[in-house]
């Protein structure tokens, strides 16, 4: 099965210098890897409930850096969030396997764009903000109470 041989994630073409500046130590880099950009532009992206498609793709990131006890059930979460597919999370087909990390994916990317957005419209204040974004979503327990606050937002 090529899921664990040699699978890679793929991250948009376009975003080579979201990934660059957000890892770059020397500058304004907050993420240690990009695998660890990737899980939290995913995260953001679902928050955000927006997907971004895309063909044309960069350096891949192998997925055996993913760490199947923290990344993998976060994928897995969003994957069934997204489909209310149940077997995509049991089914070791490298077809179930690809539409998973597909909606991993495009949510990463648009996630990344928020992230990038957040930390670097403001420097100095730049990691202050991306916690500030993190933290409205503090409190939220379940799906539902996310679901509650996500229709609360777009009434105003």
């Amino acid at each position: 099965m090529k899921r664990l041989l040699n699978r890679r994630v793929r991250r948009p073409k376009d975003q080579g210098h979201i990934y660059k500046e957000l890892t770059d130590k020397d500058e304004f880099g907050i993420f240690e890897t990009y695998k660890d950009l990737f899980m939290l532009s995913l995260v953001v992206g679902y928050l955000e409930e927006k997907r971004k498609p895309f063909k044309e793709t960069l350096e891949l990131i192998n997925w055996q850096v993913f760490n199947d006890r923290t990344d993998e059930p976060v994928i897995n979460m969003i994957a069934y969030l997204e489909t209310n597919n149940l077997a995509l999370l049991y089914d070791h087909q490298d077809d179930s396997f690809d539409e998973k990390l597909t909606i991993a994916e495009e949510y990463a990317a648009s996630g990344a764009e928020k992230l990038y957005e957040l930390v670097m419209d403001d420097q100095k204040n730049g990691l202050r903000n991306l916690i500030d974004f993190i933290d409205q979503y503090q409190g939220i327990k379940d799906y539902s109470e996310l679901q509650k606050k996500r229709l609360a937002e777009d009434l105003l």
